[in-house]
């Protein structure tokens, strides 16, 4: 018992430690705690900033890449390509894509996207800025629509006009021309516009353009504008010489379209409103010319060929245009064997101003009978000897068959009269000739021909004809000795013969002479001869009054 007390009394007196339970957190906490709260923070802003994911179908996914391929607006990244996959049908690609939440006002179902890669074309050159940075989406929001999140996109980058100043226009055409996407759109030779889009009408009888032109040049456009293609070289040739004229290079180029206002073409009733439709003219002279809204149409018919004639080929009266060729048809009859080419035109009498009607006549269609029965005539004749191109002429023709026009016939269109070119009347004149040569007996004309050259060769042949040739050789043998002799012989005698005749004539005319002794004495024997002459005369008159003085004596008559 005494040995254990020492111990007791040694744990007594030996120090106790004191342990304090700590109730904050450790600082190894904190760290994990921080990076939650900040990944709770970017779940929440990602969640928060998240837009709109879309899907866009292309035909092809060139220079795109899920992950790095961005979708920017004016150069702005909004988004970004998260997968690319092909379509059901395999007919091109689908591009999703996440966008930013700003971006959710820039989309609707007018909103139009597309790829922005190096392009080159006959107007211009874009993206060279993606050879380097890669392609990207590229979009335009477009009028404000109803919300959408599946799109296609475009293959061509398109005129981006949504907010520009300006104004949109449409225009119809027969053919595209030389209208392509962003050509230029020219007034006056400054470029005031492009070409937006393009494309065919439902029915597919007409191409409708829409161009854009920026303020403050759309006030030019006027309600009796005229558009025209202006690409290529407009090259005319006239009594004035040859003329080339062009928009510009670029038009030169690429194409374009022009636009201007003429007095003739209408009342001006201010500027065009927001996509006003207008026409689109082949040229600037189709575009000049003045369209006529009355017309009236007739039927042509041909015997000849019309080859070189097309639709829309001048009517002329005396070369000036009074109207165009409508339609041309082909007639076949049967039972003649005949062929004949219907034309059908269109005459604008408002082309034509009648300064005085003639008696009786009060509508143009009486006039034009009138005019029909003085001769006036339709005629096939040739615009250009290089071309071959043929217009329907109208002219007086005095000595033409009389002829009028008929009624309404099979075309719905009366019949105007016509008369053949004066080629085709030459042509009917040899097939005339030729018919009457066909007539003739050549065979029997051959045989009495031949007859006659074999009686010739005989007489020829015969001893009688050479007897006949040796007598006349002999005569004129001898005529050739007379004529020496003559020569020989009289011609000096018959020089000096001339030589006397003429001395005599000299001596003639010295003694016939005004101042000759001779010519004097002939003088005074005239005028005593014509004394006597009176004398006699007075003396008759006297016996004539008193006949009694020829027994009695004058002054003894009774």
């Amino acid at each position: 018992m005494s040995e254990a007390d020492p111990q007791a009394n040694g744990l007594a007196t030996a120090p106790r430690a004191h342990v304090r339970r700590r109730r904050s957190l450790s600082f190894v906490w904190v760290v994990p705690l921080a990076a939650a709260l900040i990944g709770v923070w970017l779940v929440y802003k990602a969640v928060s900033e998240k837009g709109p994911e879309i899907t866009i179908t292309f035909k092809s996914a060139e220079g795109l890449e899920a992950g790095k391929t961005k979708v920017r607006y004016k150069d702005v990244d909004i988004g970004q390509v998260t997968a690319i996959e092909l379509s059901q049908d395999l007919k091109g690609v689908l591009v999703r894509a996440a966008l930013a939440r700003d971006a959710e006002r820039l989309i609707s179902e007018n909103t139009r996207f597309w790829v922005v890669r190096a392009r080159v074309s006959a107007s211009a050159i874009y993206g060279l800025g993606t050879v380097f940075s890669g392609a990207y989406i590229d979009l335009d929001p477009g009028p404000p629509g109803r919300p959408a999140r599946h799109f296609t996109g475009l293959e061509q980058p398109p005129v981006v006009t949504t907010g520009m100043p300006g104004r949109h226009f449409i225009l119809e055409s027969e053919r595209r021309e030389s209208i392509e996407i962003g050509c230029p759109v020219y007034f006056r030779q400054i470029r005031v516009g492009e070409v937006v889009s393009y494309q065919l009408s439902e029915d597919g009888a007409k191409i409708v353009s829409k161009i854009f032109v920026h303020d403050p040049y759309h006030r030019f456009v006027r309600t009796n504008s005229r558009f025209w293609s202006a690409g290529g070289l407009d090259v005319r040739i006239d009594s004035a010489g040859i003329r080339v004229r062009t928009e510009s290079l670029v038009s030169l180029l690429a194409g374009g379209i022009a636009f201007d206002a003429f007095a003739e073409h209408g009342e001006d009733a201010g500027e065009a409103r927001e996509e006003a439709v207008f026409r689109l003219y082949a040229n600037a002279d189709a575009a000049r010319e003045r369209e006529y809204d009355e017309r009236n149409f007739f039927v042509l018919l041909f015997d000849e060929s019309v080859r070189g004639l097309s639709r829309g080929a001048p009517l002329e009266f005396r070369g000036l245009q009074v109207g165009k060729v409508i339609d041309i048809k082909t007639e076949l009859d049967l039972a003649s064997n005949r062929v004949r080419i219907p034309v059908v035109v269109a005459l604008e009498p408002e082309r034509i101003t009648l300064r005085e009607r003639p008696q009786g006549k009060t509508t143009r269609e009486e006039v034009l009978a009138s005019l029909v029965e003085r001769g006036l005539r339709a005629q096939l004749r040739t615009a250009s000897l290089l071309t071959g191109q043929l217009y329907v002429a109208l002219d007086f023709f005095p000595k033409a068959p009389p002829a009028r026009i008929s009624p309404k016939g099979p075309y719905g269109h009366p019949e105007f009269p016509t008369t053949p070119t004066p080629f085709e009347e030459i042509g009917a004149k040899l097939n005339r000739l030729i018919d009457h040569l066909d007539r003739l007996p050549f065979e029997e004309i051959g045989r009495d021909l031949r007859a006659t050259v074999q009686g010739a060769r005989r007489v020829a042949d015969s001893p009688a004809l050479v007897d006949a040739l040796q007598s006349l050789n002999a005569a004129l043998k001898e005529v050739r000795e007379l004529v020496h002799e003559l020569r020989t012989g009289a011609a000096p005698e018959l020089k000096a013969t001339l030589e006397e005749a003429r001395r005599s004539l000299a001596a003639a005319q010295s003694t016939l002479a005004a101042d000759s002794p001779l010519q004097s004495r002939l003088n005074a024997a005239l005028d005593e001869l014509a004394a006597a002459a009176r004398a006699l005369r007075t003396l008759a008159d006297y016996l004539e009054r008193h006949p009694e003085a020829a027994v009695f004596g004058k002054g003894n008559e009774k």
